[in-house]
């Protein structure tokens, strides 16, 4: 009865259309775009690509260049030496690792030493790679021919042409544009309308930039109108990503505007694609400005979204905006609160939002009334992030004891489970709200109903956690020494920590344990 009850949890707040589209893909009928695309590979033209976005100087030192020359790839901290005309999926990397793999961001760093250079060994290194690739995955090959991967991989693939192709060899050049194409129409007919979501998204990005590059205007048009739907259905009035992940709004975010700027260079601009822009910088900004890394709420970690100054840079030159700082991003819950105390800045973020969008919940943690906090960018009480999606570990990074947040009769706040499966679920609302205060309420996937009063003071936090008849267990992570006050009985151990996918490390988790209500006080001091 367990396992059905979190089937049907699960399987009831899907869409229709997913659990259709999910039953077709069992029996491989994949979901095609409706339109076929051009059969012809020579009418290309040049799709315009953010420089300011490939040549992210954060994003470029995650791939070491001189160990691409050597055959090496680090990739989520995760090291490998290999022939590119050999194998490309390993048994001893996760599923994860295995899919970046198959991104091919890496060939960035290449082409910015090459450009920068003159040496052709960067260019043919690149060109080694790419025809390893084309010889070691046949159509259909899994993990390389995944929805996901392919999506990402034919705009890499679209910005590294638009750099190298007048110095390519002809016969490599006829060959890369022959299997892009192949990738194209591939991922035409295997959309992810059953997951929907970042990696709909994601499938719909990639057709767009693609259309353009083959100068397939059916395509275009039809890909360009589901866009625009899905970003109707994705972002938030506020500008934030469904998902509520602030690492996955900095991918699509991304996203849009690299259409954006495609859309722009091929002389079909679109407003309402544009429209989007300054909410979503807007979001990034206010939820990251001035930290040193990305805010761990949901799934997350700071090394795979390209960086803040990346996107704020691109939208600056190409559209002329300038992010701008919201306290309150209603939609999405989360509220941001900042004090200037003895010249040093401290940041407070607290997440009082849903789970996730109800249909994909799949990067939902159990973080509701949780919060970080920051002195002068530097992490001080922290989430424990993400480390991997298919580990052993998963379980742990979603429950509720790895953030800080309470626990209620020692249940977790939604029923997590599988890599990305949520059944019962916590519902949340924000009960008041001013400058220094923010009161938030909880009822857990067990009914049960807790209220967190927040208070940021100059001389720290005060939190108190309320549920009549209920056991509470509230649990801190610091990274610094802090002096926590509470009358609570108080346990401590190690528990895990990743504030970067495949990087972990041990720190310390203070626990509260009382009946109906628990108030604990930090002090802040900013020595």
């Amino acid at each position: 009865m367990g396992t059905f009850s979190l089937y049907y949890h699960t399987v009831k707040s899907l869409k229709p259309s997913q659990v259709i589209r999910r039953l077709l893909k069992k029996m491989g009928i994949g979901a095609s775009l409706g339109i076929t695309p051009c059969s012809v590979t020579d009418q290309i033209q040049k799709v315009e690509t953010p420089e300011t976005l490939d040549f992210d100087p954060v994003f470029l030192k995650r791939f070491p260049v001189e160990e691409l020359m050597e055959n090496k790839i680090t990739i989520l901290h995760g090291s490998k030496n290999f022939d590119w005309k050999s194998r490309w999926n390993f048994e001893d990397k996760s599923a994860l690792w295995n899919f970046n793999l198959h991104y091919f961001e890496y060939l960035f760093p290449l082409i910015k030493a090459w450009k920068d250079t003159g040496d052709n060994r960067y260019l043919d290194k690149t060109v080694e790679i790419i025809n390893g690739w084309i010889a070691s995955n046949s159509t259909g090959t899994q993990p390389a021919w995944a929805p996901y991967p392919t999506s990402l991989r034919i705009v890499n693939w679209i910005s590294y042409f638009s750099y190298v192709s007048e110095a390519l060899p002809e016969d490599f050049r006829k060959k890369f544009l022959r299997s892009l194409h192949a990738q194209y129409v591939y991922l035409s007919k295997r959309l992810e309308k059953d997951i929907l979501g970042n990696h709909y998204f994601e499938n719909l990005k990639s057709l767009v930039i693609a259309a353009l590059f083959f100068n397939d205007e059916p395509v275009l048009k039809k890909a360009l109108k589901d866009f625009e739907a899905e970003c109707k259905e994705e972002i938030l009035p506020d500008g934030m990503h469904f998902e509520l992940s602030p690492m996955y709004h900095k991918i699509i975010f991304e996203d849009v505007l690299r259409v954006a700027v495609a859309l722009r260079g091929g002389g079909k601009p679109e407003s309402e694609i544009e429209s989007y822009l300054q909410p979503m910088l807007d979001a990034a900004f206010s939820l990251e400005y001035g930290l040193e890394r990305v805010p761990l709420f949901n799934d997350g970690g700071h090394n795979v979204a390209k960086s803040l100054d990346a996107l704020i840079t691109t939208a600056k030159n190409y559209f002329a905006i300038t992010p701008r700082f919201k306290d309150k991003l209603e939609s999405s819950g989360f509220y941001i609160f900042t004090k200037t105390i003895d010249e040093h800045t401290w940041k407070l973020i607290v997440d009082a939002g849903q789970p996730g969008p109800t249909y994909i919940p799949g990067h939902a943690h159990c973080d509701a009334m949780s919060y970080e906090l920051f002195l002068d960018g530097k992490p001080v009480i922290v989430n424990c992030g993400t480390y991997a999606y298919q580990c052993k570990e998963r379980p742990f990074f979603r429950s509720t004891q790895a953030h800080n947040t309470v626990r209620l009769n020692g249940k977790e706040q939604s029923q997590c489970w599988g890599s990305f499966r949520l059944a019962k679920r916590a519902k949340v609302r924000v009960v008041d709200c001013d400058d220094d205060s923010i009161t938030i309420e909880m009822i857990d996937a067990n009914g049960v109903r807790c209220k967190r009063s927040i208070v940021f003071k100059t001389s720290g936090l005060e939190i108190t956690d309320t549920s009549e008849g209920a056991e509470l267990e509230v649990f801190v992570h610091p990274l610094l020494p802090i002096n926590i006050q509470s009358d609570a009985e108080r346990t401590e151990e190690k528990q895990l920590y990743a504030p970067e996918y495949g990087k972990s490390e041990k720190i310390a988790c203070y626990g509260y344990k009382a009946k109906s209500q628990i108030t604990h006080k930090i002090e802040i001091q900013s020595s």
